[in-house]
């Protein structure tokens, strides 16, 4: 479908979306606020982006074997897959390099880890790459599989009839050497995504070098539950804007360092045949000048689209990555609400101070806390790489409670959030909050923004991820008449809210 139906035929749906009468019915979707789209008006009331917690065991991976070649990154996926009841990620190890003239000159392999828990891992003994007659936990060699220069991401498609196409696999694919390619953004290589599939994630079989030739580097996946489960990729161009271009080609480092990183994307009916990339998102003025978009992972939400997002600063002085929180509301118009870090960076001393990567795939939901998996360099990234400082990567766990993106605060002078019209279809309204020192008022008011008789309720003393909130009147006898939330906050956080069936009895 044109990106131009695909964005009309999505304003028309109820993912979250306004309907003739800008009236919002939010279904059973836990509504957030990350973004404007549900506030009509707010007063004295601050949002604050929450940043995931680094878990203090981190790295829970490192590159300690010799094939790894000092380099354990997030260029794959962690799942936990619920048929063996055990968590399975795939990851990059290191370039081996050949001689100059070879066509397959580079490439990355690709290593297998198991969990229990998702911290302790274990990286199995496999019979299927020998680093001389011992086995390791390599599924592809480097320089083995192909063009393959470094693996993108791999899935488990519990959908997939075909037994031989249950693991998918995407990858970056480099020829090298030649001729014919001088006026491309790499002269003298082809780029593009490879494709493989897997009947047990361990045996592989490359089936294409290049589906497409548009995905030119670091990409991430998804599978979109909002468009029947359409295969989606995120991946990477360069494209440099004429307000960019403007703005920042006065500075010494833009022609010598500048690439205008920018991420495209691209979809697929049966991941082989991808359409032609469309542009999605690159840096804009808000950030600061050198800004390159890496990458982006995209991954669905409670009926909307949230986005980790790769901020490298490619200047020489600094060659820094983190990582910041997009959202949007159809998968292809994205805005990043908060420029600080939503994953910043480490500290001195620490084994993540100057890069980070991330996992392809949606965070693992365990119990109530989300898990994000990523990776951590000591060294800078080009074109400033620090001599001395330590080579290679590692992985580690970041965590972060349920729908606690964004909270909406204030103080004890108190403040206030009005929603938009809102469509309600259930009959437990339920709160993320954190009232432990504070107060939470709750009123439901009608379209003009009246009260309405017998919806009020105050939460005092509570830090729960979903509170059942006790008006005197049923939620169900409001019926589809449009009403608005206000919410009034005294030295407390909301999180997210949201209206829920009553549980079977």
């Amino acid at each position: 479908m044109r990106p131009a139906l695909l964005t009309l035929f999505f304003c028309l749906l109820a993912i979250g979306r306004s309907d003739a009468e800008d009236v919002i019915s939010i279904g059973h979707y836990r509504q957030m606020f990350i973004d404007d789209y549900l506030i009509a008006e707010t007063d004295n009331i601050t949002r604050r982006l929450c940043p995931v917690n680094k878990h203090p065991d981190n790295p829970v991976v490192r590159p300690d074997r010799s094939w790894e070649r000092q380099l354990a990154v997030p260029q794959g996926s962690v799942i936990y897959d619920e048929e063996d009841r055990i968590y399975k990620m795939w990851y990059t190890t290191n370039v081996q390099s050949k001689g100059e003239g070879e066509t397959f000159n580079k490439g990355k392999g690709l290593a297998y880890a198991i969990s229990e828990d998702g911290v302790q891992w274990e990286k199995p003994d496999l019979n299927i790459v020998l680093e001389g007659n011992d086995k390791t936990n390599q599924v592809i060699a480097p320089m083995e599989f192909g063009y393959m220069y470094q693996p993108y991401f791999v899935i488990k498609d519990k959908k997939e009839t075909d037994p031989a196409r249950r693991y998918k696999m995407a990858f970056l694919s480099i020829q090298r050497h030649l001729t014919d390619r001088e006026t491309t953004s790499h002269p003298g290589t082809r780029r593009g995504t490879g494709i493989a599939f897997s009947p047990d994630g361990l045996h592989w079989i490359k089936v294409r070098d290049f589906a497409s030739d548009e995905l030119i580097d670091i990409s991430h996946f998804m599978v979109d539950p909002y468009r029947d489960d359409e295969f989606v990729i995120y991946g990477r161009t360069l494209q440099v804007s004429p307000e960019i271009r403007e703005a920042w080609q006065h500075h010494d480092w833009f022609d010598s360092v500048y690439g205008g990183r920018a991420v495209i994307r691209s979809t697929s009916r049966d991941f082989l045949n991808w359409e032609p990339a469309e542009f999605i998102m690159g840096p804009d003025l808000k950030d600061p000048p050198s800004t390159e978009i890496y990458s982006m992972n995209v991954f669905p939400y409670e009926g909307i689209y949230l986005g980790l997002v790769q901020r490298y600063l490619c200047r020489p002085d600094t060659s820094t990555i983190d990582i910041q929180l997009a959202v949007s509301r159809d998968g292809i118009h994205f805005e990043r609400p908060f420029r600080e870090a939503f994953f910043p960076l480490g500290s001195v001393g620490t084994w993540d101070r100057f890069q980070l990567h991330n996992m392809s795939g949606p965070p693992l939901l365990q119990e109530d806390e989300l898990r994000f998996y990523y990776g951590g360099r000591t060294s800078r990234h080009r074109p400033n790489k620090m001599a001395d400082a330590k080579p290679g990567g590692a992985i580690g766990l970041a965590t972060l409670q349920k729908d606690r993106f964004v909270a909406v605060e204030a103080s004890f002078d108190g403040g206030s959030l009005t929603t938009k019209p809102l469509r309600f279809d259930g009959a437990a309204f339920k709160v993320n909050c954190d009232t432990s020192f504070g107060t939470l008022r709750i009123r439901i008011l009608d379209k003009d923004g009246r009260a309405l008789e017998g919806y009020e309720a105050t939460i005092e003393g509570v830090d729960a991820l979903e509170h059942s909130v006790d008006f005197d009147r049923p939620i169900s006898n409001l019926g589809e008449q449009p009403v608005r939330v206000e919410f009034t906050l005294a030295n407390a956080r909301l999180y997210a809210f949201s209206v829920q069936e009553l549980p079977a009895q």
